[in-house]
């Protein structure tokens, strides 16, 4: 299940539990974000990292490579400038057990909707420094790069795959996909989220012609987060979802549907009624 809400962790975690009984599996993961204005918000010992490491099930977090807005560039990253930020963090996650957890980490996540973490070259050469740094410490952490579906604007056609770090850098590839751009009411717009240009079944064979497993880190239907553009409780697409995850068969290392608490929601509250019932019909 993913967490959106940085502010509420120990909330957070009781109800992930809740979730898991809810619906009639226990939770297997946790995606959660950590603040990311400075350095310290996602690199220091805290209490987000020390609440989700007293957790019993897995965790993914999603880390920028720089804080939001600082003026921090991709070119410096790749320079070694912030490695003494990178080598407190590998710390964090040795000391807080989230290292000997197997914790995933989402360098970058997204990266296709970005223009402020460089080019798709920059980006690469970022991911390896930043990995190499990190893993030499704490080696224990799997690395999740995670695009969003489609053809982003970020990072157009072709470009995104210059993003790509090299194998030795990776060991998972995510993609993020909701019920939008196009909706899958009608049959033509689950096609395009599954066959489409740099859709589902695109990123899950990538993931296995380079020998990674496979993660849909962030999915959900949408009801009117982007009007016109959204399925709304669209119960046809979480059993499309759910058909698409038995067919990635053990090549899928996690999934993680995004409880957003609004336009996604499925559970406590439960905006999205017809998708919450097909949910626990499936998980269950």
């Amino acid at each position: 299940m993913s967490y959106p809400d940085v502010a509420e962790y120990a909330t957070e975690a009781s109800i992930t539990t809740q979730f898991g009984t809810w619906r009639g599996r226990p939770t297997g993961i946790a995606v959660a974000y950590p603040m990311r204005d400075s350095w310290s918000d996602f690199a220091d010992t805290n209490s987000f990292y020390t609440t989700w490491a007293a957790e019993p099930y897995q965790k993914s977090f999603a880390l920028p490579l720089y804080p939001d807005d600082s003026g921090d560039t991709a070119s410096d990253c790749i320079a070694g400038s912030y490695d003494s930020y990178w080598r407190t963090f590998a710390d964090t996650m040795n000391s807080t057990g989230l290292t000997a957890q197997h914790t995933i980490i989402r360098l970058g996540w997204e990266m296709n909707l970005h223009t402020d973490w460089g080019t798709p070259a920059q980006f690469a050469a970022c991911f390896r420094v930043i990995e190499s740094t990190v893993s030499a410490i704490a080696p224990g952490l799997l690395w999740d790069w995670n695009v969003n579906r489609g053809d982003s604007a970020g990072m157009p056609d072709t470009e995104v795959l210059s993003a790509y770090p090299g194998n030795a850098y990776v060991n998972i590839v995510g993609i993020d996909s909701y019920d939008i751009y196009p909706p899958a009411t009608v049959s033509s717009g689950w096609q395009t989220q599954l066959n489409g240009p740099y859709g589902l079944n695109y990123w899950l064979e990538f993931a296995r012609s380079h020998g990674k497993e496979f993660s849909v880190p962030e999915w959900g239907v949408s009801s009117g987060a982007w009007p016109g553009n959204d399925g709304g409780d669209d119960a046809g697409y979480i059993r499309d979802m759910y058909d698409f995850f038995v067919s990635c068969g053990g090549t899928l290392e996690y999934e993680s549907y995004y409880d957003d608490g609004g336009p996604t929601s499925i559970y406590d509250p439960d905006t999205n009624p017809k998708s919450s019932a097909e949910y626990v019909r499936l998980w269950r």
